[in-house]
């Protein structure tokens, strides 16, 4: 591409973010939603709601590891096609999934589907870089953000009232349909904006101090911007029709560019940082995907008696719970921050933003205790849905703390550790739920949730030791993961 994605008109842009958030947004529903019909499934498919488990596990590990794939992918061939590629994958196998036969075409076909889905998990905060400047990018995070919340919690409301009144193949035809029409948009909206300056371009930015850069960006976004509106139209539909391999994978081979891309993020789980963002993001995310693999399996028999609609309406529960941390978890991890450089002589540590994990500390793992006590003695399910909106807070406040001290803190490697974090948690988190079922069997539902409270408690517990050894590990890894 030969125009800054920046500075392409704004309704580009935006036409660009709303295709990026409705394939989160999708991708969430599809994979969330399933959990509100295991009764139905468990009849129509004669399978234990242990097995019906799988469909959402499986798809949470697929999603994961996708992202190991499609990054280099990305770097190598473009960020649109693979967008393109990728999305093309999800819609077949939600089709797949809407006519599949038994529950082993079921299950390979949302493992199919879910790979097809990872690549916007790194590639939309990705993308949404190339196309804002640094002021603005927080924000289209934060929406980003919002719909992939809404995905994972009001998918599975819609999910339920769907399944209720007309089955659960109906839930898989609505996601082919919202799908389909995704696809047509970003096709048509979505620029390619893999971005590669010309050599002049960037050394006039790395040889001035940050005050010119800031100075250059600025007339640029003053003078420029009804120029380069017509200019960036132009290149924006030429970029529609055009595909071609990246700098580096024409001067390196594609073989071989793709390799490193694929094998550079790995060494870095040597991190502890990195390592422990990686374990932290599982274990929570683990715990509300276990959650919802058990809720049919909980509250369909006696005394609750939930039908999917009411699955599905409780599951709203768990999206409150992240509208009410999700204000809170940024703001909060720049104030404690800011309180600690002030501290400090004004001298900024990444290990300054870790103290905020207390919030979660306090508040989520008691979630678990919350449910795990209510659902023991069959109590109300009001004091169930607090637990719920406790518990699934942490995904809003843990990572808000995390990636933002992994980008701090290495931020020569910040890519490539991000997607090394996207894939490594869905992996905790698919070992856990994964063994949710069996679990809960052997120790009782109540014990079980007590357990996995204890082992957020523990690993939440780790922040303290890297908040004191964090500045001396970084100093012994100064330099061993720069480009």
């Amino acid at each position: 591409m030969t125009v800054d994605p920046r500075q392409l008109p704004r309704s580009v842009r935006y036409g660009a973010v709303l295709t990026v958030n409705m394939f989160v947004f999708m991708g969430n529903m599809y994979s969330a939603g399933l959990a509100t019909a295991f009764s139905s499934l468990a009849e129509d498919l004669e399978v234990s709601y242990a097995k019906l488990s799988g469909l959402v596990t499986w798809s949470v590990l697929s999603m994961g590891l996708a992202n190991l794939f499609w990054m280099p992918c990305a770097l190598c061939f473009g960020k649109r096609p693979v967008v393109l590629v990728s999305m093309a994958m999800f819609l077949g196998g939600t089709i797949w999934s809407a006519v599949a036969p038994g529950y082993n075409s079921l299950l390979a076909s949302r493992v199919f589907a879910s790979v097809g889905y990872g690549s916007i998990e790194s590639l939309g905060p990705s993308i949404l870089a190339d196309l804002f400047y640094e002021r603005h990018y927080a924000s289209a995070m934060a929406v980003f953000a919002a719909f992939l919340s809404a995905g994972s919690q009001v998918g599975p409301m819609i999910a339920g009232y769907l399944v209720t009144a007309r089955g659960w193949r109906w839930f898989f035809y609505l996601c082919s349909i919202l799908t389909g029409a995704n696809l047509l948009t970003t096709i048509f909206f979505l620029p390619e904006t893999l971005y590669e300056p010309d050599v002049d371009e960037t050394t006039m930015l790395q040889e001035g101090d940050a005050d010119r850069e800031k100075d250059t960006y600025a007339h640029v976004e003053r003078t420029q911007a009804s120029a380069m509106a017509l200019d960036g139209s132009v290149s924006h539909w030429k970029s529609l029709y055009t595909v071609s391999l990246s700098r580096a994978a024409k001067e390196k081979g594609v073989f071989r560019h793709f390799a490193t891309l694929f094998v550079l993020p790995l060494p870095l789980l040597i991190i502890p940082g990195v390592l422990l963002a990686s374990i932290m993001y599982g274990v929570v995310l683990g715990g509300t995907v276990a959650i919802s693999t058990l809720l049919a399996d909980l509250l369909s028999p006696p005394p609750y008696l939930f039908s999917a609609a009411d699955i599905g309406l409780f599951t709203f529960t768990s999206f409150i719970g992240i509208l009410i941390a999700w204000p809170i978890a940024g703001p909060l991890t720049d104030l404690l921050s800011r309180m600690l450089r002030s501290r400090n002589n004004g001298v900024h540590k990444p290990e300054h933003r870790l103290p905020a994990l207390l919030v979660p500390f306090l508040i989520c793992p008691a979630g678990l205790v919350v449910f795990g006590y209510t659902m023991a003695r069959e109590e109300s399910y009001l004091r169930l849905a607090v637990g719920v909106a406790m518990s699934t807070a942490a995904l809003a406040l843990v990572p808000a703390v995390m990636l933002a001290y992994v980008v701090d803190a290495y931020p020569a490697v910040s890519g490539e550790a991000l997607v090394l974090v996207n894939a490594s948690k869905n992996i905790v988190a698919f070992g856990l739920a994964k063994g949710a079922v069996p679990w809960m069997e052997s120790h009782g539902v109540g014990r079980m949730f007590y357990e996995m409270a204890g082992i957020e408690w523990a690993v939440l517990l780790l922040a303290l030791p890297l908040y004191f050894a964090g500045p001396s590990i970084r100093s012994r890894m100064m330099g061993m993961f720069d480009k």
